[in-house]
């Protein structure tokens, strides 16, 4: 058990951060100008969970990527976002569940594997696998 923690460390700091960084009220969350972009949540949602997705599929620690493996990571990430929507509409004040943020999940997760698939054995990637 302990060796998936050290094998998967980045990918759980990030979920971690994500998590946090969800679930805080808005009303915490420092004024800028980013958010006056038409639907630059979105953009972040996308981009961070793309970023997740990455990291995870980097640490998997496979020379010859499996797809079994990869959409276990995936759909356990994508589940992990659900349930912090549902946390944003039951439990977190001044914060709401929306589909449309489930739905950028779930392409910045798509985007990930893409990214992955296509860069994700360079050389500068390779501390990941450490």
């Amino acid at each position: 058990m302990l060796s998936y923690v050290f094998q998967y460390k980045f990918t759980i700091l990030m979920a971690i951060a994500i998590a946090l960084l969800s679930l805080v009220p808005g009303d915490n969350m420092p004024a800028s100008f980013l958010f006056a972009i038409p639907h630059a949540d979105k953009i972040i949602h996308m981009c961070m969970y793309a970023a997740l997705g990455f990291v995870a599929l980097s640490e998997s620690h496979r020379d010859h990527p499996r797809l079994g493996l990869h959409v276990l990571l995936l759909f356990s990430f994508f589940t992990l976002s659900a349930l912090i929507e549902i946390l944003q509409g039951t439990v977190v004040a001044a914060r709401s569940a929306e589909w449309l943020d489930l739905l950028a999940n779930f392409t910045g997760l798509i985007g990930g594997y893409i990214v992955y698939r296509l860069i994700g054995g360079w050389k500068i990637f390779r501390f990941l696998r450490s």
